[in-house]
């Protein structure tokens, strides 16, 4: 694999930060791909890639361990985590417990602050996917999960349970990996972009119900189409 560029620290650069910016890059490249499930991350690898030094690899990796896209093993050391359809189904059902909790709290707090939000995110959301839509290409890449995680966070800004909204963000990370199989099985990227119309629809009509099926539909449609791939034991194909 490629090195890519080093990391060289400035005066107001910390450990931290660096071991943050290495926790990004590691999980982007576990979630596209390139490191499959199983695969060692040994230090002079993840040093000859990212260029980063030892220590912040270290806490970039205790912490991509607590997020559990990877797994440490005694003497093996770090492995990336593997997917499972038990995990798939426990995720799925997760997911879809705290965002109906969620909606229900945000369409009673939110206010025309909140709505103006939730607009402005799916604006930019549809504009990504319309150009994909245009373009042929399948979408899920980094812009449009981009927009794709702000237009729900700005659905769920609205609910003033903090403890609630962080569970939900842990989930939808850790569903990342899912969501970049389904992609690989959609037929076509207007489907994802129909559920989102829907679901903004349902969000500004003020319809609970509406709001939690929309939820449900676009939620175990990535559990639909990632099952194939997580049942047949199939890695994510590098995208280098």
């Amino acid at each position: 694999m490629p090195r890519s560029a080093a990391i060289r620290s400035g005066p107001n650069e910390t450990r931290q930060t660096l071991a943050e910016i290495a926790i990004r890059k590691i999980r982007s490249d576990i979630i596209a791909g390139i490191f499959k499930p199983g695969d060692r991350l040994t230090m002079g690898m993840l040093q000859e890639r990212y260029g980063f030094s030892m220590s912040p690899l270290r806490e970039a990796l205790a912490g991509l361990a607590a997020e559990q896209f990877v797994n440490f093993e005694g003497r093996r050391g770090y492995q990336v985590a593997p997917v499972s359809y038990a995990d798939l189904r426990d995720l799925t059902e997760t997911r879809k417990l705290l965002e109906a909790d969620i909606a229900r709290l945000a369409l009673a707090h939110g206010d025309e602050v909140w709505e103006s939000k939730v607009i402005a995110a799916f604006h930019q959301l549809s504009y990504t996917e319309q150009q994909n839509i245009a373009s042929g290409r399948r979408g899920g890449d980094k812009e449009w999960e981009r927009r794709n995680a702000a237009f729900h966070d700005a659905i769920s800004e609205a609910c003033p349970l903090h403890w609630l909204k962080a569970l939900r963000m842990q989930i939808f990370l850790k569903a990342q990996r899912y969501r970049a199989m389904a992609w690989l099985k959609l037929p076509v990227s207007q489907t994802v972009a129909a559920e989102h119309r829907e679901i903004f629809e349902a969000a500004m009509a003020r319809d609970e119900k509406r709001l939690i099926a929309a939820m449900n539909i676009h939620i175990d449609n990535v559990a639909a189409y990632a099952r194939e791939l997580v049942l047949n034991g199939s890695a994510l194909p590098s995208t280098e």
